[in-house]
């Protein structure tokens, strides 16, 4: 009986100092056991019971960062990023210097599609050495984006390393008009070469700044196989943008460079038969001369008499109307009888005829006019100079030469180039592209949206619509990669994967065709076209009863009003036998 006793006693005695115990707990124990408590419950399974137990100590503790961070986190297990992002920004202000903290809130703002730069230039300048390859170029991307060039370039740079991993094409791409913009066009030429050598949307952007760049250099030569890639890999992209009147100059260059170098050849194979023939003239002379020797007498040489016609009877007539020239001028005679006419010619007598002395120093010119045409590389007063340079409007000096009286127009050989004199917008161009597509011009639509791209590149739903453009024209590759383009710009934007869906059915293998539904569904998997899509391709391509069961069911699960639920049922029965 006494037993019985005592052990109620120390039973009622423990009752009592348990109560006191947690009658004098502190309100900090309390709240951190509910933070457990909830975050217990949450991993069970049990999100609702939990956030309304952290929602109820956020009204006695409102600013507390590790009941913010608990919510959040609670949030993001659901897949619902945009409450995430609140609560962890939330936090992050209580805690500025938690760099975890910021990063998680960095990344709820990126999965929920919202602005997240800010926080990645906070986590940028807290903890640098924490950012990763890819932070740094989404902060360069940033940075572009806010016109900071030189900032964006510096985060750029940290992130890539050309010499151990190439750089994506758009980064590249990037990279290149920056260096552009700060007017190192050496370094942007190399970057967006890097960008241009595949076959990525991003490619069309490089490569119309390696144009800008040899444009403004004027380096002809390189514009133009530029231009030539373009209209191979871009077809109509050129003729549709701002550059078209740059391809039309560059053409017309070109004919003038051909011209001028046929011209070129032509002078230089006149020139060469003038050579040739000048040198047979002096062979021809030397060996007259050579003959036709005189004898030597005292102090002077008595010519032999020739009763032959021809060469030396010119080169005595020459040597006749040298010495009549060197006679000095006779005096009038006294009585006014005028001299001899110098001009008239008297008839010689035997005795009249006086020997004439041989002169060396009279060179003897040939009656032929002389065809040899001399350029000067020196003296620019003598002649102009002739170049072989490749830029348009260098001098034809040759040609000049040979054809004075039908210069080339200077306004032919060299061309200015510009842009088009007042571009369409982009609003126009769409507008026109929308007409043709109801005209079922269909190629003329593609070139005004290849028009718009060239204006704002990171449009798309531009893309988007040329993909579109592409589909109805037939041109399943091209509408395969504008497809792909806009999802990359739009990730999170169902209808661009939907439509990128349609042109993969008939542009890819269906193994292919199934990878990239899988993909599709793995990001949007409360997407009901999606998701019986995916369904029927399990079906129809894997054979995976199970499989493509299971997803009709989730099919008839989300979307329980839609109008193919009927098929999805019949799908599934006829799977589970």
């Amino acid at each position: 009986m006494f037993n019985a006793t005592l052990k109620r006693i120390l039973f009622i005695l423990l009752i009592a100092t348990m109560a006191g115990l947690a009658g004098c707990s502190s309100p900090e124990e309390k709240r951190a056991q509910q933070i457990n408590q909830a975050l217990e419950l949450s991993s069970q399974g049990n999100n609702a019971e939990a956030l309304q137990i952290l929602e109820s100590l956020t009204e006695q503790y409102p600013n507390d960062a590790e009941i913010l961070q608990a919510i959040g986190g609670i949030y993001t297990s659901e897949d619902d990023h945009t409450m995430a992002s609140f609560y962890l920004e939330q936090a992050h202000l209580q805690n500025p210097e938690d760099v975890e903290l910021l990063y998680q809130a960095y990344q709820s703002l990126e999965a929920a599609g919202q602005p997240s730069g800010q926080s990645l230039e906070k986590l940028a300048k807290l903890s640098p050495e924490t950012m990763s390859d890819e932070l740094w170029v989404s902060l360069g991307a940033y940075r572009a984006g806010n016109n900071q060039t030189e900032a964006a370039l510096d985060a750029y740079l940290k992130g890539v390393n050309p010499e151990k991993k190439e750089p994506a094409p758009e980064t590249a791409a990037a990279i290149g008009q920056l260096f552009a913009r700060l007017g190192n066009n050496a370094q942007a030429a190399e970057w967006l070469e890097i960008a241009a050598d595949n076959d990525a949307p991003s490619a069309l952007t490089a490569l119309f700044g390696l144009l800008q760049i040899q444009l403004s250099q004027k380096e002809w030569a390189q514009a133009e196989a530029t231009i030539a890639r373009l209209n191979k890999q871009f077809p109509g992209a050129v003729e549709a943008s701002q550059w078209k009147q740059a391809s039309d100059e560059l053409k017309r260059w070109r004919a003038a460079q051909e011209k001028m170098k046929a011209e070129l050849a032509a002078a230089e194979e006149a020139k060469k038969k003038a050579d040739e023939a000048e040198k047979e003239d002096e062979v021809v002379e030397v060996a007259n001369a050579d003959s036709e020797a005189p004898e030597q007498t005292e102090g002077a040489a008595s010519t032999e008499e020739t009763t032959d016609s021809g060469k030396a009877q010119v080169i005595a007539d020459l040597e006749s109307a040298e010495a009549l020239a060197n006679k000095p001028a006779e005096e009038a005679e006294p009585g006014g009888q005028a001299g001899p006419d110098p001009t008239a010619v008297a008839e010689e007598t035997p005795d009249e005829a006086k020997t004439i002395a041989f002169d060396p120093n009279i060179a003897i010119q040939p009656a032929d006019p002389d065809f040899d045409i001399s350029v000067s590389f020196d003296e620019q007063a003598s002649a102009p100079e002739t170049s072989f340079s490749t830029e348009p409007g260098a001098d034809i000096a040759t040609a000049e030469a040979i054809e004075p009286a039908e210069p080339i127009d200077p306004v032919e050989a060299t061309p200015t180039i510009r842009p088009a004199e007042q571009p369409k917008t982009l609003e126009e161009l769409l507008a026109e592209a929308e007409a043709a597509e109801v005209d079922r011009d269909y190629k003329s639509a593609i070139r005004k949206y290849w028009a718009a791209i060239s204006i704002a590149n990171n449009r798309a739903d531009v893309w988007n619509l040329l993909s579109r453009a592409y589909l109805i024209d037939g041109q399943l590759q091209n509408a395969d990669t504008a497809a792909l383009e806009a999802v990359r710009l739009k990730p999170k934007e169902v209808a661009y994967t939907l439509d990128f869906l349609r042109v993969a059915q008939r542009s890819r293998p269906a193994k292919e065709f199934l990878a990239q539904l899988e993909t599709a569904y793995d990001r949007f998997p409360s997407s009901p076209e999606i998701t019986l899509s995916l369904a029927r391709a399990h079906e129809r391509i894997s054979k995976d009863k199970f499989v493509a069961r299971n997803l009709y069911l989730r099919f008839i699960d989300i979307a329980p009003n839609h109008p193919l639920v009927p098929e999805a049922r019949q799908a599934a029965a006829r799977l589970r036998e």
